[in-house]
């Protein structure tokens, strides 16, 4: 005991709405306080460790909420409004197809200002709400380097009026066929996002923007409503992380002795159990060898987080990258946590 200290303050305020939420009596509102204030002191690393401790649900009810209050900041009004409604700064992202064997350097250029009008043309924004948009397409090799503290740092300085500011400084190549339309809504209403789109507004949105970078693929049947920043980062940070994973056990497998190689087989580890927030790692076997011996070589965990995502998604990314690398016998071995 000597060595146990009490949780700092803003910690006490974490434990305290989770055990709101379980007991059906949360705010949101004070939920999404308490978020951003990790997320200001740049505690990002604190509240994923939590994640990856809740279950399904709750993890899944947290994750939104951090979604929010890293994306969506309230407006302070010199003069409130009448009936006291608040206006927000969102941050969100909308994802979009790439055209394949793209040409390097990438250029993925579009117009601000013509890209701000479609946008509150086809989401149907509420007028008096302003549109800023980032005038690149970043890849999710790009977002691969932001964090959640610095998105939050940076819809919160737009909050308060001050000069925009790219969120990335340069383009690296994308690991697969799609890029994010990063943009700001200035003055909302609300501080949630549309929940879809209709086909016409699809096509209009995709049309306009095919005209300013032909990069993109006409695929308007691709695109879903915008979401927060943030969930496009992690979704871009998934795909990174596991075609990295990929490339670490393709090299090691093609390093093996070739008659060692040809009987391998690939362990693909998926957590779960846990909530939204978790490891997947890759071993390899070899089936000659006693059981007791273990694997020839296991990969690093990564973590990817999988709301809204089927549980069989990672393994099935990891066993089509392999495939094409020449890898092809898979065991997929999920692991259940044991409280769970």
């Amino acid at each position: 005991m000597s060595n146990w200290r009490r949780p700092d303050p803003l910690t006490r305020d974490l434990i305290h709405l989770i055990n709101a939420r379980r007991h059906d009596h949360g705010d949101a509102d004070s939920a999404v306080e308490t978020l951003q204030a990790f997320l200001e002191q740049d505690r990002e690393h604190d509240l994923l460790t939590v994640l990856a401790a809740l279950d399904e649900e709750m993890a899944e009810w947290m994750f939104d909420l951090l979604s929010e209050a890293a994306c969506s900041v309230a407006i302070d009004q010199d003069e409130p409004a009448a009936d006291d409604r608040l206006n927000y700064a969102i941050m969100a992202a909308l994802e979009l197809p790439l055209q394949a064997n793209l040409n390097l350097p990438l250029r993925l250029k579009i117009d601000p200002v013509a890209t701000a009008d479609l946008l509150h043309q086809h989401l149907r924004l509420p007028a008096g709400t302003i549109v800023t948009v980032e005038p690149r397409l970043l890849t999710d090799a790009t977002l691969d380097l932001l964090t959640l503290h610095e998105l939050n740092a940076h819809i919160s300085s737009l909050a308060d009026s001050e000069r925009r500011q790219a969120i990335a400084a340069r383009l690296h190549p994308p690991v697969e066929s799609t890029a994010y339309l990063m943009f700001e809504l200035i003055g909302s209403p609300d501080s949630g996002m549309p929940d879809s789109l209709e086909e016409e507004d699809r096509e209009g949105l995709l049309k306009g923007l095919v005209a300013q970078c032909p990069e993109l693929a006409p695929a308007s049947h691709m695109i879903e409503a915008p979401v927060y920043a943030a969930y496009a980062m992690f979704d871009a940070q998934n795909a990174v992380r596991l075609h990295r994973l990929a490339d670490e056990t393709v090299a090691v497998w093609r390093d093996l002795d070739p008659a060692v190689r040809s009987r391998t087989i690939v362990h693909l580890h998926t957590q779960c159990g846990n909530g939204v927030y978790m490891p997947i790692w890759t071993d390899l076997f070899d089936p000659e060898l006693p059981e007791d011996y273990g694997p020839v070589w296991t990969s690093p965990d990564v973590w990817v987080f999988t709301a809204d995502l089927p549980i069989e998604w990672p393994g099935e990314m990891l066993t089509n990258r392999l495939l094409a690398e020449g890898c092809t016998r898979f065991e997929n071995h999920i692991v259940e946590a044991p409280d769970n």
